[in-house]
């Protein structure tokens, strides 16, 4: 019960300042009851992650690091992924570049076979003229039955259909150039196998 009032008071705190996101890596008690969880709580072990390439277990020693509650990419760091495959899933995802990065949220990878059945979401740094060139994007993918739409910062970016319906795999974050920051990892598996 502390935590939830402690949880609530930064919450409303963090309103009353004009802050958009008080407590990073924390599911509010309606995202709980709608039925999403954590990809990442904000810390090292990186528990429910394994690198893509075989031998990185040690993301520290393959270009990851957290900083103020984001897990850092800096440049050539190697991809890592979910150790569970999701089908159908609500993801939401806060990435933040530096103006010379770029990476990719991959899904549905499938590092078991050799056919590549990714689909990926690009990153990239806000545009110039923004008002904040540093600023937080929230990315959503929501896959459903043959349906996916790609979100950025609440407007739908993408639409595409799925070929198979029973596809499923991995998530990956694949960061490419630059400094990549993820935070809030968030998922709501409408199926997960």
């Amino acid at each position: 019960m502390k935590t939830f009032s402690l949880t609530m008071a930064l919450a409303a705190l963090a309103f009353l300042c004009g802050c958009r996101d008080p407590m990073p890596n924390v599911l509010t008690p309606d995202e709980e009851a709608r039925g999403w969880y954590l990809l990442w709580d904000g810390d090292l072990p990186t528990n429910g992650w394994a690198g893509v390439s075989a031998g990185c277990s040690n993301f520290t020693a393959h270009g990851w690091s957290v900083t103020n509650g984001a897990l850092v990419a800096s440049a050539g760091a190697d991809p890592i992924r979910t150790t569970s495959p999701y089908k159908d899933f609500d993801l939401k995802v806060d990435c933040r570049l530096s103006p010379d990065a770029s990476g990719r949220i991959l899904y549905f990878h499938n590092a078991e076979t050799n056919v590549d059945t990714s689909v990926a979401y690009a990153l990239a740094p806000p545009p110039p003229e923004s008002k904040d060139p540093l600023a937080w994007q929230t990315v959503r993918i929501v896959a459903r039955r043959k349906s996916i739409t790609h979100w950025l910062d609440g407007r739908i970016v993408d639409r595409k259909t799925r070929d198979r319906e029973e596809l499923d795999g991995r998530i990956v974050l694949a960061p490419g150039e630059g400094r990549v920051e993820f935070r809030n990892i968030k998922v709501r598996p409408f199926g997960k196998w």
